[in-house]
């Protein structure tokens, strides 16, 4: 099933649907882990891997509103063009 889907669908619907999930399950797993025993492994990890999934979740958010913008920009031009 997933093989049918195009490529910008599939990104989609793992920048929107899988990401979040994600960075909501690594966050809560960090807290819970730190209020234990936060000098543990597991804990120091699962504070690292919800920084890592942070921030590639904000940079994807960045790169679709630069995206966004510069599709605009481009439509801008080309209805100024048909003018």
């Amino acid at each position: 099933m997933w093989v049918f889907l195009s490529r910008r669908l599939r990104m989609w619907l793992l920048l929107a649907i899988a990401l979040p999930l994600t960075r909501a399950l690594v966050h809560r797993l960090a807290r819970a882990a730190q209020r234990r025993d936060p000098s543990t492994r597991t804990a120091k990890a699962l504070r690292q891997a919800d920084s890592a999934v942070t921030s590639v979740s904000e940079r994807a958010s960045r790169r679709g509103r630069k995206d966004s913008k510069a599709e605009r920009r481009a439509a801008r031009r080309q209805a100024a063009a048909q003018r």
